[in-house]
């Protein structure tokens, strides 16, 4: 049985692992992950019968990532762990269908009933799976990831494939479909084995990302260029289904090598939207790297010519599709790099271009996207956004635009105050609050006041933050201050405003 621990503190980790004797409950395989960004790239190919969680980490927190985790792992059983024991992380935890939710300091005894409570659910799953049939299918997928994975172990995977009536001395070929329109985690696998049922041949298939299916066709060589073909015309299975094709190979141990090609050119569909089957040609490409002054090239750019950017980034994106073969991964990390920093110029940004409330979920945003143009018109609205607020700040001197941009970028710290915005302006408190009244009509105490405010509202629009989390991300010192204040301007508490317009 597989487990996976995720939590921030290295210690609660390692403590868990060797304080419990996992084995006397059947958990002979347990990963560790830092945050919750790890952990669900882990759940892609571990599998985990068993999640157990801290619901506070950073990147992805223990809720989100669990969102994400059913959705690709949906027999997972979910364990919460938490110091924080609030209503609405219960409400969430139990929305989830977590099997327990266990409070923090941890007490070994709860955790080890929370775990026998997870593993009794899994093993009469189990039981009632194999009834079903079902435990062939989960161990052909598990066999199809030990292979991408590169598993050394010969005689394991043998033995597997002789389990599931699998052969091991044939010639294999791979292939990734990506179904980027699929609104329901695999929807497109029933297709697919009824699209491979009259042919005879025995294949493999497993989810390996979101919308992203790893196949595996064994076939003797002569049926080779038949099994091409059908997988070319799996594209009509679906609308936009892409693929990316694998070479052959008469080696099970090779698949791997074959299953990371195809992964590579499903991935170039990616940068290209005109058609959808990607193979190569004739050699397997060298791997482009990207410039690694880009970032500094475009932090100039925004910072000197503004209205330059739209146009440098839609060139560099043009370049980047031409030229491929590039991972798409490293073209996410640099225009999520890219993102960041608009937002943290200019961080209203997130809430009037994007409508995101967070960096990470822009990132989520970013990484979710098929394809680069999906990418920039997100840039585009950013770039219109980030244009008009530099516009309407022309008005004001360099001085004004650099204080107004320093209590954007600072005003989830409570104790923000004129003094210190002086201080790194190199000028004194009442000097500079003469000239920002001055240009703005508003003291700068006011317009921190005024923008946590504006800032609160946006925020309260989003029924997933909680409310003691919007007051911190706003600079207000506690969640009663910042439901006084609220009240006191708007007429109405937090509570009442998100019901009035909250749909």
């Amino acid at each position: 049985m597989r487990l996976l621990i995720a939590d921030d503190e290295d210690y609660a980790r390692e403590g868990l692992i060797t304080s419990i004797s996992w084995d006397k409950y059947g958990i002979d395989e347990i990963m560790q992950a830092r945050d919750g960004r790890e952990a669900l790239t882990i759940s892609t190919w571990f599998r985990p019968d068993i999640v157990l969680t801290d619901i506070r980490m950073p990147k992805l927190n223990g809720l989100e990532f669990a969102e994400r985790l059913i959705r690709l792992c949906p027999d997972s059983k979910l364990l919460f762990m938490s110091g924080y024991l609030e209503i609405e992380y219960l409400k969430k935890a139990i929305s989830l269908d977590a099997v327990e939710f266990v409070e923090k300091p941890i007490e070994l005894e709860k955790v080890e009933g929370a775990v026998k409570k997870a593993v009794d659910f899994v093993r009469e799953k189990e039981r009632h799976e194999k009834k079903e049939g079902q435990w062939q299918r989960l161990e052909r997928q598990r066999l199809l990831n030990m292979l991408r994975l590169k598993t050394k172990d010969k005689a394991l995977l043998e033995k597997i494939c002789r389990e599931v009536r699998f052969p091991t001395d044939t010639a294999y070929f791979s292939a990734v479909l990506w179904a980027k329109k699929e609104e329901v985690p695999g929807q497109l696998e029933p297709l697919v084995f009824s699209f491979w049922q009259e042919s005879g041949i025995p294949i493999l298939l497993t989810m390996v990302d979101r919308g992203k299916y790893l196949f595996l066709a064994a076939c003797g060589k002569y049926r080779m260029r038949m099994v091409r073909a059908e997988c070319r015309k799996m594209t009509e299975l679906q609308e936009g289904l892409c693929i990316g094709m694998g070479f052959e190979t008469d080696n099970l141990m090779a698949v791997s090598q074959s299953c990371e090609i195809a992964l590579l050119n499903a991935e170039q569909s990616f940068f290209d939207s005109s058609r959808n089957v990607f193979e190569i040609e004739d050699e397997i490409p060298k791997m482009k790297k990207l410039n690694p002054g880009l970032y500094a090239e475009f932090v100039g750019m925004i910072k000197e010519k503004p209205e330059q950017v739209d146009g440098w980034l839609h060139r560099l994106v043009t370049e980047i599709c031409s030229e491929g073969f590039y991972r798409q991964e490293d073209i996410i990390m640099l225009l999520s790099a890219f993102a960041r920093l608009l937002v943290r110029e200019k961080s209203a940004l997130l809430l009037s271009a994007a409508d995101m409330d967070t960096e990470e979920e822009l990132d989520s945003c970013i990484r979710e996207a098929v394809s680069i143009d999906e990418v920039m018109k997100l840039f585009e609205r950013m770039l219109d956004a980030f244009l008009a607020r530099l516009e309407n700040e022309s008005r004001f001197s360099r001085l004004v635009r650099d204080t107004i941009s320093y209590i954007e970028q600072h005003c989830s710290e409570a104790e923000l105050s004129v003094s210190d915005i002086a201080e790194d302006m190199h000028f004194s408190a009442a000097h500079l609050n003469v000239l920002f009244r001055k240009e703005t009509g508003v003291t700068i105490k006011q317009y921190i006041c005024d923008y946590r405010l504006d800032l609160s509202k946006k925020l309260l629009r989003n029924p997933h933050i909680r409310i003691v989390e919007i007051a911190e991300r706003c600079g207000y010192s506690n969640g009663n201050y910042f439901a006084k204040v609220f009240r006191s301007t708007e007429g109405m508490t937090p509570v009442e405003y998100r019901k009035k317009y909250v749909i």
